[in-house]
């Protein structure tokens, strides 16, 4: 029988559908690419055209100020910058590293 998650893990999972959902609505509305082509959280943000490198440095800046974190140079992988879902998983990992609390 499964266990039922624990609180951690329920928060855990809030938070980051939180992140999912504040990366998206940026997303959409900084690049019109996106809104037209209604991407899904998995979607090629780079392949599709959604962003370019100079995209890439917009959610850079919007990372760093929505969720008073600092993407390194080692990070600025096209891999973290895929998708909004990878997008996400970094956010999210650097938060919980960080032990950083995140406040919309």
């Amino acid at each position: 029988m499964p266990t039922a998650p624990s609180d951690n893990e329920l928060k855990a999972s809030a938070a980051k559908e939180e992140v999912a959902a504040s990366i998206r609505r940026f997303i959409l509305e900084q690049f019109p690419v996106a809104r037209s082509r209604g991407i899904d959280a998995d979607d090629s943000l780079l392949t599709h055209g959604v962003i370019d490198s100079m995209g890439v440095l917009e959610v850079v800046t919007f990372i760093e100020k929505e969720f008073h974190l600092t993407v390194t140079d080692d990070e600025l992988l096209s891999d973290h910058f895929e998708s909004i879902s990878k997008i996400t998983d970094m956010v999210v990992r650097k938060l919980a590293r960080e032990n950083a609390t995140w406040i919309s």
